[in-house]
């Protein structure tokens, strides 16, 4: 997927430049002309602009304006109005605040990076509102690993909500390719998404639901999505397929309305412009938001949008809670009967049909999303009485093999056989708590009397 937008806010004060003469402005006019012609997403539209744009230097437009940068921002304006597309945009280059060489190679990559330690990598805002409710205010979409991270533990956190808003009002975009990842855990797989068209390919690139996601899916959490003027570009291509699927409540006033992609261009030694180059195409609804931006299912003023939001989203999660409680309810009903058959078969000596009872427990527990490696070395504990501690050691190989990174599952399974009077298999599970803690000071004193 494009660069949807990197509007970097400057942050260097003026560039010390001559100001510009006509010549100047009219080579600029005419190099920009010219790269609309030949990359503007729409052909024939570009070729109609192109020479729009080319006629303006003999108006008197940008007559009085010499200053370099005021002449960026006035060109800027003059070709969002003439092409009513919000992703045109010229500028001038300037340093970060790091005085790097605005020619140099890492003058992009640095502000960039500047750009992303500043925001914390789009994510402004983590928290809890009232316990229940999940918050997220997210504010750039990234492409990298460390914002692929981020989001990651930010969703981990999310998934014990009983419902969730995600505050886009003030995200006005970024990269694209993490998108997919992030519906992924709204949208079931396999969901077609918002696709892009590439004009200089003249082909369009499908995007799908992952199949797996890290975590857990939160595919029925009440989710609601706070949307604004301000919100565009990648904030919208997140939030229209949610809308289109009717998978999340909006709240709040309608998005900007940017549904196209951009590439970036030079414009001779001191400019570049952001050119749309694709577009947005939804498999659902064949077209994409452009112009019109997203519209919210609830109307209020943008300020007004959090509240709103909070008030329905109580309601959302007493609702969803309830339905949560019923479904782990039956869940442990479910599974204790299992688990009680299969340890009256360990007691027969019924290996095979008590083996198969508790994977079939773990199947409902899972449904209810019951089992994690604690809960499975508590359950483990109850077991661990000399005449049940087949159960016992079952159920603490299925959490090595559930949670190979938990430390905890080794160290109850090694003392798991050395109970049970199994030395061997106590020393290979002491010798892999080494592997994961090499300083294990009880691995290390068991092995040494073990041997």
């Amino acid at each position: 997927m494009l660069l949807l937008i990197l509007q970097f806010p400057l942050l260097n004060a003026q560039t010390k430049m001559i100001q510009l003469q006509h010549k100047d402005k009219k080579d600029l006019i005419k190099k920009i002309s010219d790269l609309v012609k030949d990359h503007y997403v729409f052909p024939d539209l570009g070729k109609k602009y192109g020479e729009e744009i080319s006629k303006l230097i003999q108006s008197s437009a940008f007559a009085y304006v010499n200053e370099p940068k005021e002449f960026a921002e006035k060109v800027t304006a003059v070709l969002q109005k003439l092409m009513n597309d919000k992703h045109m945009y010229f500028r001038l280059i300037e340093s970060s605040e790091l005085g790097e060489d605005k020619k140099g190679s890492l003058h992009h990559p640095v502000r960039y990076f500047r750009l992303g330690q500043k925001e914390h990598f789009g994510i402004f805002r983590l928290d809890w509102i009232e316990n229940d409710i999940g918050y997220l205010d997210y504010r750039r979409f990234y492409n990298h690993c460390k914002s692929k991270k981020m989001l990651l533990h930010a969703f981990h956190f999310l998934s014990t909500a009983n419902a969730i808003i995600i505050d886009l009002r003030e995200n006005q975009g970024g990269s694209g390719n993490l998108i997919p990842l992030l519906l992924s855990y709204f949208l079931p797989h396999p969901t077609q998404l918002t696709g892009t068209y590439y004009r200089d390919r003249d082909m369009t690139e499908e995007w799908w639901t992952q199949e797996k996601v890290e975590g857990k899916r939160l595919l029925e959490v009440p989710l609601f999505i706070l949307i604004g003027k301000n919100t565009f570009s990648a904030a919208e291509y997140f939030a229209y397929d949610l809308k289109v699927r009717k998978r999340a409540t909006f709240v709040g006033e309608a998005s900007k309305g940017g549904a196209h992609s951009v590439d970036l261009y030079p414009v001779g030694d001191h400019f570049e412009i952001y050119i749309p180059t694709a577009r947005a195409v939804n498999p659902v609804t064949g077209t994409n938001w452009e112009g019109t931006g997203i519209i919210p299912d609830v109307v209020v003023a943008s300020e007004s949008a959090l509240d709103t939001a909070i008030a329905l989203a109580k309601e959302a999660a007493r609702e969803y809670r309830k339905l949560k409680d019923t479904k782990i309810t039956e869940a442990v009903q479910k599974m204790q009967k299992q688990l009680d058959q299969a340890e009256k078969f360990f007691k027969e000596n019924n290996i095979d049909q008590a083996e198969s009872l508790l994977e079939l427990s773990f199947q409902t527990g899972s449904q209810a999303d019951l089992i994690d490696d604690f809960f499975i070395q508590v359950l483990a504990y109850h077991y661990s009485s000399n005449e049940k501690y087949k159960m016992s050691i079952w159920l603490l190989e299925k959490q090595t093999q559930l949670f190979p990174e938990a430390l905890n599952g080794y160290v109850a399974l090694a003392w798991a056989y050395y109970n049970a009077g199994e030395k061997k298999r106590a020393m290979e599970q002491f010798a892999k708590v080494l592997e994961l803690d090499e300083r294990n000071s009880i691995a290390l004193k068991m092995l040494e009397e073990l041997k």
